[in-house]
């Protein structure tokens, strides 16, 4: 009975800890799929409406879940608290999913929105979108490889110590 007990225990600890590798890559992989996403939505509407980019980022991140609508939210909530400073971006972008350079470029991005005119907006987002697309692409590939494989060598390593402790 006890060996069956712990048979279950250890198929349960081996496969939760390929669902959290998976979960980090997919959560990487989701930062920047998003950020692509919202920098083309900020392009398309900046170009055409005019809108505030207060506005825009709400309405972008109303329905979204994950680590980047986060990120948006505190955004939305900096830019209506009129306190957005260098330190507070820094601090708002600042994630285990996102590596420190990349930090300094989203950083750099987030505090640059909204201080140029229209058109030179829109450029600054297409150099932007050209600099995101490879690294939205490399954890793409990286999620499906690594993190779809640890997930699954969790799950047969911890079937194969439930077989042996059993």
């Amino acid at each position: 009975m006890w060996t069956l007990i712990l048979g279950g225990v250890l198929f349960f600890c081996f496969a939760y800890v390929g669902i959290g590798i998976r979960s980090y890559y997919a959560k990487r992989r989701d930062i920047y799929r998003d950020s692509v996403s919202y920098i083309d939505y900020l392009k398309e509407n900046i170009g055409f409406l005019k809108t505030p980019i207060g506005v825009l980022t709400r309405n972008f991140s109303k329905d979204r879940k994950g680590e980047f609508a986060k990120m948006l939210n505190k955004y939305v909530a900096l830019i209506d608290k009129g306190c957005l400073s260098v330190e507070s971006v820094n601090k708002m972008v600042a994630s285990p999913y996102i590596d420190k350079e990349r930090q300094e470029l989203m950083s750099q991005f987030f505090y640059g929105l909204g201080k140029v005119d229209c058109d030179t907006q829109i450029e600054q987002l297409l150099r932007m979108r050209a600099a995101l697309l490879p690294i939205a692409e490399h954890y793409d590939k990286k999620y499906r490889t690594t993190g779809v494989l640890a997930y699954r060598l969790g799950i047969l390593l911890g079937i194969a110590v439930m077989i042996i402790a059993v």
